[in-house]
């Protein structure tokens, strides 16, 4: 790039907002939320990785979408990610996942998860019935060991 452009382009990050700063930085750090994110999905879904349709686990890899490493089913031939089939599947802005699982935990209202972290009310209100599907459907078949009620 030459000395003059690479001037004017630095120049226009002063009239960026905080946000957007934050965003740029992590981009060029390399670890942004949407890889977090991604990654964390995927490591999650690695072990038991089946067909949605006919529970297959002879699958092999199909590219990527959305971040998401797609998988096609030998025997079906059908395509799905780690998400499919689950509550979370067809969602949006998946780099903000992490920070909306944090403002639950945290009981913030469905306003203020939307004001913090930048989106609509009524995205953070769906998003809501979402993770608290995920976490009723989460739950481990038999208990082993000591357990208490």
């Amino acid at each position: 790039m030459q000395h003059a452009k690479w001037i004017r382009f630095i120049a226009q990050f002063a009239q960026l907002s905080r946000r957007q700063r934050q965003a740029g930085i992590a981009l060029l750090r390399g670890n942004t939320p949407h890889d977090a994110t991604v990654a964390l999905l995927e490591s999650v879904a690695q072990p038991h990785l089946a067909c949605p349709a006919c529970h297959s686990c002879h699958a092999h890899r199909h590219g990527h979408a959305h971040g998401l490493q797609r998988y096609r089913c030998v025997p079906c031939g059908r395509t799905f990610n780690a998400l499919t089939g689950t509550p979370l599947a067809r969602l949006r802005h998946k780099s903000l996942w992490l920070a909306y699982a944090d403002c639950l935990l945290a009981s913030a209202s469905v306003r203020k998860a939307a004001s913090q972290l930048g989106v609509h009310r009524n995205t953070t209100f769906r998003w809501r019935h979402r993770f608290l599907t995920l976490a009723r459907t989460d739950r481990p078949l038999c208990l082993h060991g000591i357990a208490e009620a």
